[in-house]
């Protein structure tokens, strides 16, 4: 299947929070236009939720995101980022969310030197255990 993705998406995990459902989830992956979200919700395709997105270092920001697909490795949602015009404060979160995705291209790199040395044994590749119990 070609891909139909205007924009690159990078594997970034950031808390999410649906206020309407008062439920988590945190995103499997991000672009400019959306990203996807594990989270178990009643929602139906087309169905347009408020989501708070925890940015690393900066803080959560609230997004409106129209619900495009139901499919991927884990229940959850691929969410396509809208904003309504009369919301001036969207277009603020927006403009925060869009200069984090831009800087993520440089992390990356950063990801890919720590690679190459874990490669050259330089050093070893750690990992956090994973949680026991939910916070926050």
């Amino acid at each position: 299947m070609p891909e139909r993705r205007k924009s690159p998406r990078y594997p970034v995990t950031m808390p999410v929070y649906f206020p309407q459902f008062e439920e988590w989830g945190y995103t499997d992956n991000v672009s400019m236009d959306g990203c996807y979200v594990v989270a178990d919700l009643p929602v139906a395709d087309g169905f347009v939720t408020d989501i708070y997105i925890e940015l690393p270092v900066i803080g959560a920001i609230a997004m409106k995101g129209y619900v495009q697909h139901h499919h991927g490795p884990e229940p959850g949602m691929g969410l396509q980022f809208i904003q309504v015009r009369f919301e001036k404060n969207q277009s603020y979160y927006y403009n925060l969310y869009a200069r984090f995705i831009k800087i993520l291209p440089r992390f990356e790199e950063i990801r890919g030197i720590y690679l190459d040395m874990v490669q050259a044994g330089e050093l070893k590749l750690l990992s956090l255990p994973k949680k026991s119990k939910k916070i926050g």
